[in-house]
């Protein structure tokens, strides 16, 4: 469950900057969820919007992860350095901006078609995905698919 927590915040967080939309299936319900948001990666921290259908805001700064739920009106502090699967989750947002794909190969084997990188997982990373594809436009991330080994799906695409 840790894990799909991560990879859902990774999912809906790999934009350098700007708006996205991120389509959430899940199999075991049948059901599939539309979120938008937008992400600020700045050199010391991430910064996630989330507006619809629910409105959170998730700060990482360094080691530390806020989530706040601004309608609830609460905050939840995570301390990454306890928390090795959230903190990859940063470590992978981050490369990808950078467009630094190297940092990705000690967790998946990774091959280029065209614009599109096809990401085959490795180690204890494939106990959760099956495989992942990003594709570019640009030089900039277009769109991004995780496919899950429970057979739930996650597609980000940048607006």
């Amino acid at each position: 469950m840790r894990v799909w927590f991560v990879l859902i915040f990774l999912v809906g967080s790999l934009w350098a900057k700007g708006e996205f939309t991120e389509k959430r299936y899940i199999y075991a319900l049948d059901k599939t969820t539309i979120f938008k948001g937008s992400i600020l990666i700045t050199d010391d921290s991430t910064i996630v919007r989330y507006t619809s259908p629910e409105k959170k805001i998730l700060t990482q700064t360094g080691k530390t992860l806020t989530i706040e739920d601004v309608e609830a009106k609460t905050s939840q502090t995570i301390d990454l350095s306890k928390r090795i699967d959230m903190s990859l989750y940063f470590s992978f947002m981050r490369s990808i901006n950078k467009k630094d794909f190297t940092g990705l190969k000690t967790y998946f084997e990774i091959n280029k078609e065209g614009n599109t990188y096809h990401l085959s997982p490795k180690s204890d990373v494939k106990r959760a995905i099956a495989k992942m594809e990003i594709t570019m436009r640009n030089d900039e991330m277009k769109r991004m698919v995780i496919y899950f080994t429970n057979e739930d799906v996650i597609e980000i695409e940048t607006l």
